[in-house]
């Protein structure tokens, strides 16, 4: 019953946001970024650069670029073989820039963990807790990726505003913005998933998060998404923040 209610809402966001029904079958498409991206659009009308951090198979970007047409978008993904089919899904859109590396806080390579679920890959280790809510991301191993800071690639990304980092790295965040303190001025939004609970060992849970983000100018303006067990224990949200106004 829950499935079908999870289709039945996927189906009334994709016809309300114009897609076709014949979209939920192309490669790369997503009901978890259509919804978060139909929600965004309640708060962001119009975007002109996307940085997308943790960019997968290109979900994110492939839904960003129907709602947002207008915008230039940087994916970055640093496994090989998820990067080999992000580059296969998006290059039928000219404006979806790829990238072979993590965002993080420093320049050269980052112990990783690749997960046989490639959306829980990162570069901290899953938790005990994780592994017993979601056996499929139980098994993974240790390999060394590329890494660069958002603040040394502004000769590949240019910051035509708005613009909207969204950060999908789990558990890393902090570590991405970090990372990018002498750009941020020029980053109107934020869009990253954040934990209640502990899904990665060592990761920064929300109190935490939500207070960083506030001291770096952002406010935050609505949850967009949501993770929640059968009990209805909310373990991760997705959260949009705007930077304050001067």
């Amino acid at each position: 019953m829950n499935k079908l209610f999870k289709i039945s809402d996927a189906v009334k966001i994709f016809l309300a946001s114009g897609r076709s029904l014949r979209s939920l079958s192309e490669k790369g498409a997503s009901v978890a970024s259509t919804l978060i991206l139909h929600n965004c659009t309640h708060h962001i009308p119009a975007l002109s650069t996307i940085i997308d951090a943790g960019a997968n198979k290109g979900q994110f970007a492939i839904a960003a670029n129907h709602f947002y047409p207008k915008a230039q978008i940087h994916s970055f993904e640093p496994l090989p073989e998820v990067f080999t089919v992000l580059q296969h899904n998006t290059s039928r859109l000219s404006v979806i820039s790829t990238y072979n590396m993590a965002l993080g806080n420093s320049n050269g390579t980052l112990e990783f963990y690749s997960n046989a679920y490639s959306h829980a890959s990162s570069a901290l280790h899953v938790s005990a807790l994780q592994k017993d809510m979601l056996p499929k991301t139980a098994r993974s191993q240790q390999i060394e990726i590329p890494v660069q800071r958002l603040d040394d690639l502004h000769h590949k990304i240019n910051f035509n505003a708005p613009v909207l980092l969204k950060m999908d790295v789990q558990g890393f965040e902090k570590e991405v913005l970090k990372g990018a303190a002498n750009c941020l001025h020029q980053i109107d939004y934020l869009l990253f998933e954040t934990s209640f609970v502990q899904m990665y060992d060592g990761e920064p849970l929300f109190d935490e998060m939500h207070d960083f983000v506030k001291k770096l100018g952002f406010e935050l303006i609505a949850p967009v998404g949501f993770l929640q067990t059968e009990k209805l224990q909310i373990l991760q949200m997705d959260l949009l923040y705007e930077r304050r106004k001067a």
